[in-house]
């Protein structure tokens, strides 16, 4: 048979079945090499073993010449191998393998794979495929260590910033979720959660309203905590990740809360309360009263639980008769400790001052200093100083114990030798204690003692500018630098000069200055304001008004001072104006087009 081999039992080996001899050689046949399946070679090994464990095997059975064959029949009888038939073992629990032939049962003869040697009786390939068991066995195994291997590469790659498998948060599965996912999703439960009251009030609280909060980021990086290292992301292939709700509450804002349930037509229960009158210097208190309250704390116990869970809730509040906690005795107690506290004396010298300067607080000022509030439990009142308050003080204090350095300023010439001090450089200190002397005079007045304090200073050392100036600029009323345009106010000739560094570019040009008795003004000054046309009004001497309309080309260096041109006036060189420059229209619009927003200007005798 050309297509199929007919074996001993009656089975047939197609051509995918033999062994193909994929090369040959001049040298004579190469070795069969066989190409077949890691599950092949298995299902091999596992026939040898078989075939040795059932004893002496029937005949092979020669193969036959193929029918077509144009070959001469030989008369001495060929020797021949068979072809052996891949067999599949199949049990009760392992199904058959499509395309394979059933493991034969012991009452069926296992076909041999090849012809045994005539004088020995072995197959010659059963060795080989001995030892090539082995190898495909190893081969499998090694296939099977890298899936996993990079399987498991790409689950830990894949979680390290998202939350691990069987991770909950309040019941809620967030597993792959990203942090800003958790946290979205844990913040929009919580706003969504409520408080349900009911009994003889009725409303619906939020967490925030009794004073639990749920800290959403907290929980988000709880829940993504096994996802930080590569061991807890595996692990959590094997155990659940429950993670708490992380929460905090405020038993205060439930108190305040519940009570604001109680309608207006009830009494509230309230303690005896202290605080400054509105003289600001004593301290006075306010009743105690009986009255009617709801429990805050069952009210708050619910609000937590709503909060762990992310779920809402419901808690039932009845009226209760509720005598203060805080009795007048105890606010009385409270008011003396509070005024001891404010009448303490406090003073703070300054040793390096030559004239000794101290700071004392006002009565007032340390009065306001104290605050009464009730202690952890509630039951009882207790006066303290504020630190926050006492170190405003000491710091605006030790501000005017220390001096501020003034800088000089020198001028120089182009050889960079000094020609005038404009400003002499002085030395400064400050205050360095100013931070323990807060936290001693606190302590001291807390204790109920007087506090006497020194401030520390260390010198602040002045710096110095140099200022060159122009050539020549060292003789003139005003040392300008190279170039720095300024105008030149001559009270006692009666001129105006404008000057660039030290050179003239106008004048000296006459003008008419202020009257004795509205004399102009004398300093160094900057043009800060300018009109090309104003209308000047102001008083008199004698007191009567003025009023000058269409004042032309004004430029202001002081106050209500100006250039500015005068058409009413027919001569210049004398004094008579209310205080600013008259200048001829001509030489007050120069000035006008000439100088710039902060251009010095300097008026003198």
């Amino acid at each position: 048979m050309r297509d199929e081999e007919l074996h001993a039992d009656g089975a047939t080996t197609t051509p995918e079945d033999v062994e193909t001899t994929v090369m040959s050689t001049p040298y004579g046949t190469t070795t069969t090499v066989r190409r077949t399946s890691v599950l092949a070679a298995a299902q091999e090994g596992a026939a040898e073993d078989t075939a040795q464990e059932t004893g002496p095997q029937p005949a092979p059975v020669a193969e036959a010449p193929a029918e077509d064959s144009d070959a001469p029949v030989r008369d001495e009888p060929a020797e021949t191998v068979a072809v052996p038939a891949l067999v599949t073992m199949t049990t009760a629990a392992t199904p058959a393998i499509p395309g394979t032939r059933p493991w034969p049962s012991p009452a069926q003869p296992v076909p041999a794979a090849v012809a045994p040697d005539r004088a020995t009786g072995a197959s010659p390939d059963r060795g080989t495929r001995r030892r090539r068991w082995p190898l495909w066995t190893a081969a499998a195994c090694l296939l099977v260590l890298v899936g996993v291997g990079a399987g498991g590469y790409a689950y830990a790659a894949h979680y390290a910033d998202r939350a691990v498998p069987g991770t909950t948060v309040a019941g809620q599965d967030v597993a792959g979720m990203t942090r800003a996912e958790v946290s979205e999703l844990v913040s929009g439960l919580a706003q969504q959660t409520t408080v349900s009251v009911t009994g003889d009030v009725e409303a619906t609280a939020s967490l925030t309203d009794l004073g639990a909060a749920v800290d959403a980021d907290a929980t988000a990086d709880a829940a993504l905590a096994a996802s930080n290292d590569v061991l807890g992301r595996f692990r959590a292939l094997f155990e659940d990740n429950p993670v708490d709700v992380v929460t905090t509450s405020d038993p205060a804002a439930a108190e305040a809360y519940t009570t604001g349930l109680i309608p207006g037509d009830r009494a509230v229960a309230t303690n005896a309360t202290v605080g400054l009158g509105p003289d600001g210097l004593t301290f006075v208190t306010t009743p105690a009263s009986e009255g009617v309250s709801l429990d805050s704390t069952e009210a708050a116990k619910a609000a937590q639980e709503a909060a762990r869970t992310l779920t809402s809730r419901s808690v039932t509040l009845t009226y209760s008769t509720r005598v203060p906690e805080i009795t007048d005795d105890e606010a009385t107690r409270a008011a003396e400790q509070a005024s001891t506290l404010a009448s303490q004396s406090v003073s703070i010298t300054d040793s390096s001052d030559p004239n000794g300067q101290t700071w004392t607080p006002d009565a007032t000022t340390q009065a306001s200093w104290v605050t009464v509030a009730p202690t952890a439990d509630g039951t009882a009142l207790t006066a303290s100083v504020d630190a926050a308050k006492v170190a405003q003080w000491v710091t605006a204090s030790s501000e005017g114990a220390g001096d501020a350095p003034v800088d000089g300023v020198r001028n120089i010439n182009s050889r960079g030798d000094v020609v005038a001090t404009s400003v002499e450089a002085v030395n400064g200190n400050k205050v360095t204690n100013a931070e323990a002397i807060t936290t001693a005079l606190v302590e001291a007045l807390n204790a109920g003692r007087p506090y006497t304090g020194d401030f520390t200073t260390e010198v602040v050392e002045a710096s110095w500018t140099e200022r060159i100036i122009a050539d020549g600029a060292e003789d003139l009323v005003y040392q300008a630098a190279p170039g720095e345009k300024w105008v030149d106010v001559n009270l006692s000739n009666k001129t105006v000069t404008a000057y660039e560094g030290a050179t003239v570019v106008r004048g000296p040009v006459y003008m008419v200055d202020g009257a004795a008795a509205t004399p102009t003004v004398t300093g160094t000054y900057h043009v800060y304001l300018q009109y090309t046309s104003q209308t000047m009004e102001g008083d008199n001497a004698d007191g009567t008004r003025y009023r000058t309309e269409d004042v032309p080309w004004v430029s202001y260096f002081y106050s209500g001072y100006a250039f500015h041109g005068a058409p009413w006036r027919s001569s210049f060189g004398y004094s008579g104006s209310h205080g600013c420059v008259n200048m001829p229209v001509g030489e007050a619009r120069w000035i006008y087009d000439w100088v710039e927003i902060g251009t010095t200007v300097v008026s003198h005798y």
